[in-house]
């Protein structure tokens, strides 16, 4: 398959999921200090982190195209409720976007399997603080088993774990981000749901 068609089929996937998200805007991950020139007036933190599918076993290769790999989104509310988007994850199960000091939580992981949307509920909480720094919200995996069923996969949550890995990764994923001289914020998030969290 073609890089070019691999981007086309991505854009439909996000077209269609901005449709199924409402009033929800869904926003790509920043990956470079060009993008984040455009998508930050300098007075948002950006809030970046990983998030890691394990399926069946495997570890899925995120989001290099709806045929070539999995296509996989958080969706994070603000306290409020009138701040909400759909994040997309990229390559890699990295992600990174602009968000307003404020609480939030990343509410659903949706993620498709085979062309079927499966969706998650993740309830985990994290804050953006006020001072304009980067804020790390760690590394989010996601072990599932999926059943292809005799209509449509189903799946079940084996394990949810949120985890500091912020020594092996802050340093890269800043410097790529044109912020290498900045010390993040570590706010890793706490759930009801999961079933580990590790510092």
């Amino acid at each position: 398959m073609t890089h070019r068609t691999r981007n086309w089929m991505l854009t439909i996937a996000t077209l269609a999921f901005a449709l199924l998200t409402g009033c929800a805007s869904t926003t790509s991950t920043i990956d470079s200090s060009k993008a984040l020139a455009k998508a930050s007036d300098g007075s948002d933190s950006i809030v970046f982190g990983k998030f890691t599918l394990v399926r069946n076993g495997a570890e899925a290769k995120l989001n290099d195209g709806l045929f070539a790999g999995t296509t996989a989104f958080l969706h994070v509310e603000g306290e409020d409720g009138a701040r909400q988007i759909v994040g997309q994850v990229g390559k890699n199960g990295e992600f990174a976007w602009v968000l307003a000091p404020g609480n939030y939580q990343v509410s659903e992981i949706d993620f498709y399997h085979r062309g079927e949307r499966q969706e998650i509920e993740a309830g985990l909480d994290f804050t953006v603080p006020e001072d304009g720094q980067p804020v790390y919200v760690g590394t989010i995996t996601l072990e599932a088993s999926i059943d292809m069923g005799y209509y449509r996969p189903t799946g079940t949550v084996d394990s949810f774990i949120v985890q500091n890995d912020c020594e092996s990764d802050c340093a890269r994923r800043l410097d790529a981000l044109g912020m290498s001289a900045e010390t993040p914020h570590v706010v890793i998030p706490q759930s009801g749901y999961q079933l580990a969290r590790t510092d």
